[in-house]
């Protein structure tokens, strides 16, 4: 098995079933698999695609002034 087969099989719990349910089609045998990493759970993940943009944070530019060396920037927005 490739190490790219391995690592998929860690970490995306759908591959993993289907290579489990039938490992001689991947050319592998399932003892042979890594130990997968824990799935988020649906309401950490919904923080993280929904709550955190539920913000409203926004990064903002600020005015910069530069010569040939430097950069100075006020940190307000345009």
């Amino acid at each position: 098995m490739s190490e790219t087969m391995a690592l998929q099989a860690v970490v995306d719990s759908e591959f993993r079933t289907e290579l489990l349910a039938d490992p001689a089609a991947f050319g592998m045998s399932g003892s042979s698999l890594p130990a997968p990493i824990e799935q988020p759970d649906q309401e950490s993940l919904d923080f993280w695609t929904e709550g955190v943009a539920a913000m409203e944070i926004y990064a903002c530019r600020s005015t910069c002034s530069f010569g040939p060396m430097t950069v100075v920037c006020d940190g307000t927005t345009k």
